[in-house]
């Protein structure tokens, strides 16, 4: 058994994340009209790495739903998706469209937002793997936002993870204070985990 993992115990059962360092009296739970649909690779879930489990204590209207399960396949059909609601696919595929102010003008409310979630590797594979996924709207981020994730190694110089993305993609569907909340509650997280990393290896 690694170190790392017999530190299991230690750990916030919410935050994920040495007790000594937990942060849950930081996480401010927000209501969103977006309704928020991470697909996550079920190799994710227990990572302190992983940003989605985040997203879901400081949003109410956020969900996961896991793939890759052999014996539990992802389905479009979990989404619930409505006739009256825009469904974005985030991620920055070749035909995806910016989110700005002229895609709000263009394309209104209200919105569902799809979010995959896992390694760049994973990631860029699901909308094509998963039946359905590629008829919906795909949307991006300005190519001006530069990410601040750093707990994994490989990380792209223009990428952002997964809580990130979500933060800046309500920036544009939501409200600005919103975004900046969900942006200081990450930068929290992010410093923590490296905090409880450098503890242990040292």
């Amino acid at each position: 058994m690694s170190k790392r993992r017999s530190t299991h115990g230690k750990r916030c059962l919410r935050c994920r994340i040495n007790k000594s360092l937990c942060f849950c009296d930081q996480i401010l739970e927000h209501d969103t009209l977006t309704r928020i649909s991470i697909i996550m690779h079920h190799r994710e879930e227990h990572l302190t790495s992983n940003t989605a489990k985040l997203a879901t204590l400081t949003l109410n209207n956020a969900t996961i739903y896991p793939r890759g399960l052999p014996d539990s396949p992802f389905s479009l059909d979990q989404l619930k998706l409505e006739d009256n609601v825009q469904a974005l696919y985030l991620f920055p595929d070749d035909d995806a469209i910016e989110l700005n102010e002229e895609f709000l003008i263009n394309h209104p409310g209200p919105y569902h937002l799809i979010v995959p979630d896992g390694t760049w590797s994973q990631t860029m594979k699901v909308r094509r793997r998963e039946p359905g996924l590629a008829t919906l709207k795909c949307v991006k981020l300005s190519e001006e936002i530069k990410g601040e994730y750093k707990l994994r190694r490989g990380i792209r110089d223009d990428g952002v993870c997964t809580f990130e993305a979500i933060a800046y993609a309500l920036e544009i569907l939501e409200n600005k204070m919103v975004s900046l909340d969900l942006l200081r509650q990450f930068r929290i997280m992010n410093n923590r985990v490296a905090k409880s990393r450098s503890a242990f290896d040292n």
